[in-house]
Order: C-alpha cells, then structure tokens, then sequence
C-alpha cells in the first residue's frame, strides 16, 4: 500500500487534457531523466492552452519524485505582477496550503522567514516573487526597515555602536527611526541563526566589518548634517552591505523548481549584469551540498515574432538576438554560448538550402531535423487547431504537391511593377504567402503608397502598372 503521507500526483494530472499531459511528462523527463537532462526548459504554449496547467502538472510531478530525497521542497513563482502573482500561486499549489507571498524585497528575507510561519517548518513551500520587488537593489541605502536590519546583524561586530546607529540613519527622522530599530529587534529575536551566522562571516570574508567600523567612529555624534566626504562612503558601505545581505538570502531560499510566468517581460533577470540580473540568476543556478539542483521551467505563449523581413526596422529584428539570448539561458552557462552559436550557424544552413530549392530539398531536410531535435532538448510548444472537438490536438504538416505555373510567375511580376514604381519594398515574400496581394495586403507599405493618391490624380506609370495587374486582383461586379 501507498504511504498515507506521501505527495501523490494522479490527483492534480488527473484534470489535464491529453496534450498538457504529455507536454507535462516530457518536461518531467527532461528535467529528472535523461542521461543529457537540462535544468532550464521553455513550454511556449499558444495562448489559451494552458500553460499553467502544464505548470501546476510539473510541479506535482516534481514534488512526487523529490519527496524522498529532499528535506525541503520550494516551489517558486516568478511573475511581473504582485496581484497575478498571488492568484496564480494558488493555482499552482497541488497541496491546497496557503502560498508564502514574497511581496517585498530580497533583504527583508530573514524577517519574513522568522517564526513559525516560515519556510523551515514546512514539508512543501509555495512562494511567489516579483522581480520589481524582491531583485530590487537600485537605491544604494534602500528603505529604513532595510537599514535597521543591518543594525541588528552588525551591532554585536561594530563598536562604537552609537556611529553605526547613526550611519544607517541616512534620512529618517530620529523618532521614526528609534521606532523602526525596536520594531525590527523583536521580529529580529526569530531570525533564524545560521542565517545571522552566514551573513556575519560574509561581511568578515570580505573584510567589511574593519572599513565598516572606521566608519562608524566618524558616524559616533549624531547631526542634522554630514559632509558630502562623509556621506559617499557612508552610501557605498551600505549598498555592498545590502548586496551581501541579498545573495546570502537567496542561498536561504533553497529553491527545488522555479516558474518564469511570461519570462520576456524581464529578460534582463535571464542576461543583465547588474545587482538584479546577479541575484536571480544565483537563484537559479542554486544547487545544495548533496548536488540537488534547482530546476527552471520558463512560460510564453509568443516570448517573438514569427518572422523578419529586409524591410523591417532594426528594433524589429531584435527578437532572433533575444531568441539566440534565451537558448543561452536554456542550454546552461557551461555550454550555453557554444550550443546557441551552433544553432544559429545551423539556422543559417537551413535557410541557404532553402534558397536553393528544390534542389537542396535533401539537404534542407537534414538541416531541419537537426534544427528541432536542438530545439526540443529545450523547448516544447503545442498550437491550438480548430478542427478536432476538443481543440487540443498537436499541429500536424500535410504533404502538399504545390507547384509554379506560368500565370503565377506573370502575377508576380506585374504586382512587383507596381511596388517597384510606387517606391514601395519587394514584396515577392507576401506574394508567396497569399493570392491578391493588393487586395489583402491592408497597412503595408504598397498599400499605404497607393492610397496616399486617394482623391489626387495618380501618377500615370502607376496607374498603368495597376491595370496590367488588373488580372491578379479581385474585382467588384456590380449587379
């Protein structure tokens, strides 16, 4: 018989729909199982799939499987939105206990773990966080509550600590910061230990404490005002405070499995260099003394565009830079770089073979092979399809015998005479991918230069041009 008190996953799979359920098991056997197993991996399902469902799926498998192994297990979820944050968290706990909500930054960590309501005493943990807040460590002194923690971890290693008192002041008033530090000395009596004990050896390592106190005896009398030669220093000495206090948190936070809910919305967390962009990368690069690493399963439904054209601008084509940026993140920074520039480089096989079709249908073939077997080891996208009764059914390619005829090539010709006199881009892209092209092609630019003649007289090479593709077009009957 099934231990009573061990997690078992058949309950939240079993309202998945067929193709979640698969997306969910392969996720699972490229996070746990495969000799080649990643830690990152992209579901980018299309909108209205469910992708959460797909979450909450992994994450009831991963609980399953890490239930013997790990003494603690945090789920985490990443969103840009506080109030989406909380809501989906909920959705996401397939043990129906109440999320742990990170809604503030990461150096407060040690007060909200205090007691017991945090993290130790639980068997499994869901916690949300938001980058705006929890990374946040633009302001170099950041908020009172902040500064009166760092009081209370340092007081014990800093003498005079009347200066140390006074430097973490910065701009509060003297009443309100009195009030703040005894606020946070009786929440600071249930931090845990080792917490306190690795900031501490931290500051000592990297030899803060002995700066920290020559400091602090410049800070030893209070004043209104402090000296620009005293208030630079003082503003630097806390900002590497807050740094040190913020990555020995995120090693506290002790992640199993992390979801990036709409990953490209913060981009620079996956590919930054700065305080922010450090501190959730440790988070996701974390791994415990028994060699268990956390696993990041990144969602989006369309993380870019389809398609770039010769037309379009160079913001447009950002998005393959961010594409080669994201398998980057994917495949993992010991290898990362190389296998994304093997991809691009085979990317860009596939398209020269293709310029040469049919010829080089063989070769393009190979290449596209090669191109998503790469993928998959990543990424995973399921499209929706309206034809089947449950609309879940994966996308297949038909095999279609398509070929040229002569009124096709004449077709393109006369529609590209009329680009060309227009002064508008090559349109040959549009014209292989739908049939009446100046009919349908709505706001592109051919059409934008044609009906800036709308009630003047039109040019007479134009209008020429347009009548000899009068056979190419639709044309309104009257009746």
């Amino acid at each position: 018989m099934p231990d009573a008190g061990r997690f078992d996953a058949e309950a939240a799979l079993r309202p998945l729909k067929k193709f979640q359920r698969r997306t969910v098991d392969y996720v699972v056997r490229r996070f746990y199982e495969d000799s080649d197993a990643t830690r990152r991996f992209l579901v980018a399902d299309e909108v209205g799939l469910g992708k959460t469902m797909v979450a909450r799926g992994v994450i009831a498998r991963a609980i399953e499987r890490l239930w013997d192994s790990v003494a603690r297990i945090d789920v985490f979820y990443i969103c840009s939105n506080q109030a989406i944050a909380s809501q989906n968290i909920n959705r996401l706990n397939v043990l129906g206990k109440e999320a742990f909500s990170l809604p503030t930054r990461m150096t407060l960590l040690p007060l909200q773990l205090a007691g017991d309501h945090g993290l130790g005493g639980n068997r499994v943990n869901f916690i949300s966080l938001t980058p705006g807040t929890t990374f946040n460590l633009r302001s170099s002194t950041g908020i009172s509550r902040e500064r009166a923690l760092l009081f209370h971890l340092l007081k014990a290693m800093i003498e005079p600590r009347r200066g140390l008192c006074n430097l973490l002041q910065v701009g509060a008033g003297v009443d309100s910061w009195g009030y703040i530090v005894e606020q946070v000395r009786d929440d600071f009596t249930k931090v845990d230990p080792k917490l306190i004990d690795a900031f501490r050896t931290e500051c000592t390592n990297r030899n803060l404490i002995d700066g920290l106190a020559e400091l602090c005896r410049l800070f030893h009398r209070r004043r209104s005002h402090y000296p620009q030669e005293m208030t630079g220093p003082r503003n630097r000495a806390i900002a590497e405070l807050r740094s040190r206090l913020a990555h020995v948190c995120v090693d506290a936070l002790e992640p199993d499995l992390i979801i990036l809910d709409e990953f490209q919305r913060f981009t620079e967390l996956l590919h930054g260099d700065h305080d922010a962009a450090l501190l959730a990368r440790e988070l996701f690069d974390y791994t415990d003394r028994e060699g268990n690493a956390a696993r990041t399963l990144l969602l989006s439904a369309t993380p870019y565009r389809m398609l770039t054209l010769s037309g379009d601008t160079e913001d447009d084509g950002n998005h393959y830079r961010e594409f080669l940026e994201t398998l980057r993140f994917l495949f993992g920074h010991e290898r990362g770089q190389e296998l994304a520039e093997e991809l691009s480089r085979e990317v860009d096989r596939f398209r020269r073979a293709m310029l040469f079709l049919p010829n080089s249908k063989n070769t393009a073939r190979e290449h596209k092979r090669s191109i998503e077997e790469r993928l998959r080891a990543v990424i995973a996208r399921t499209e929706r399809v309206a034809s089947t009764r449950d609309r879940d059914s994966m996308v297949e390619e038909p095999k279609l015998t398509i070929g040229v005829e002569p009124e096709d090539l004449r077709s393109a010709a006369a529609v590209a005479e009329v680009a060309r006199v227009a002064d508008a881009p090559e349109v040959v892209e549009y014209w292989k991918s739908a049939p009446y092209l100046l009919n349908f092609m709505r706001d592109y630019a051919l059409k934008r230069e044609i009906r800036a003649y709308d009630g003047k007289e039109c040019p007479a090479p134009l209008l020429d041009a347009i009548k000899a593709a009068r056979s190419s077009s639709l044309v309104r009957r009257r009746i």
